[in-house]
């Protein structure tokens, strides 16, 4: 009997959501970084790609006000109107 061949892993995976990445890491966390969370992720939109998240600011008419950024806590896009420290 032979061996069924192993899947790549595809980019197309899906990201873990906020909640699963928040229990999973609960007992690390203390009320800064809730409130770090809450500032930085779960109040805002998330985009799967930095050129997703460029297109609705642009759509929206703000691509020249809004910045991309990748999340620390979702791994995924948002945008705010902090520009980039210089060098990152």
């Amino acid at each position: 009997m032979s061996k069924r061949p192993r899947r790549a892993k595809s980019k197309d995976t899906p990201q873990e959501d906020l909640m699963a990445y928040y229990l999973r890491n609960r007992e690390a966390f203390t009320s800064r970084t809730d409130v770090d969370i809450e500032r930085s992720c779960a109040s805002k939109d998330a985009y799967p790609t930095e050129a997703h998240a460029r297109a609705v600011a642009a759509m929206n008419k703000m691509g020249d006000v809004l910045y991309t950024y990748q999340c620390f806590y979702c791994r995924q896009w948002h945008l705010t109107r902090r520009p980039p420290e210089a060098g990152a």
